[in-house]
């Protein structure tokens, strides 16, 4: 599955637009919006709808992470009893 060059979200293959240029790179784009914010000239990391999907992200990893460690703990506690 490639990955947005612009807002780094994972799409399926037949899905977007992929631009090769001339130096031989291949640019994946998800949606029309991301390549006009692209050819804007427009900064990913400014733009809150790409924040907010990455902030989205990361946030939810790190829960699950939290809720698998407090699990381990309990279970230890009980063990111990």
């Amino acid at each position: 599955m490639p990955t947005c060059s612009y807002c780094r979200k994972s799409f399926k293959e037949p899905r977007g637009l992929t631009v090769f240029t001339f130096d031989g790179r291949s640019l994946h784009y998800c949606s029309g919006k991301c390549i006009r914010n692209q050819n804007l000239g427009r900064d990913a990391r400014k733009l809150n709808w790409v924040r907010r999907r990455t902030g989205f992200l990361e946030a939810s990893k790190a829960n699950i992470e939290e809720n698998s460690v407090k699990v381990e703990k309990t279970t230890e506690k009980e063990e111990k009893k």
